[in-house]
């Protein structure tokens, strides 16, 4: 048998076949098909058991089976509109808050040119090494 039809039988993935071939646990040839190399198995390990599709956890003895929820396409949908809904409250208020930081930083910026911080006389490139030794004398 191939790779896909040994985990139909024993209920697992194909990945968990190649683990398991990869491991040892599993015993196949390789062969050459019709598009490269394949597995083909040739008999499972007695001890490799089918897992069995109704698999129910306990938490304790006696007690009932814990059953996984049910999807509730209704709720899904409602929780996801909440989701976008805070979502776009959240945008909002950081909107607003670069909004006030910008005007604060062109403030601060139309304070400094009134000072005359930023507007420093600018001096050619060429001119700098010159310029410091005026200053030295």
């Amino acid at each position: 048998m191939n790779i896909s039809e040994a985990a139909q039988t024993l209920g697992v993935s194909t990945r968990t076949i190649r683990r398991y071939i990869k491991s040892g646990k599993i015993q196949a040839e390789l062969i050459t098909g019709h598009f490269g190399e394949e597995y083909r198995i040739l008999d499972l390990p007695s001890d490799l058991e089918p897992i069995k599709e109704e698999a129910v956890d306990y938490e304790k003895p006696g007690e009932t089976p814990i059953q996984p929820p049910l999807y509730d396409p209704g709720k899904a949908l409602m929780q996801s509109m909440d989701l976008v809904r805070e979502l776009q409250e959240k945008n909002t208020n950081m909107a607003a808050q670069l909004g006030i930081a910008t005007e604060r930083i062109r403030n601060l910026e139309s304070q400094l040119k009134e000072l005359k911080l930023l507007t420093t006389p600018k001096v050619p490139w060429w001119k700098k090494p010159f310029v410091s030794e005026r200053k030295k004398k």
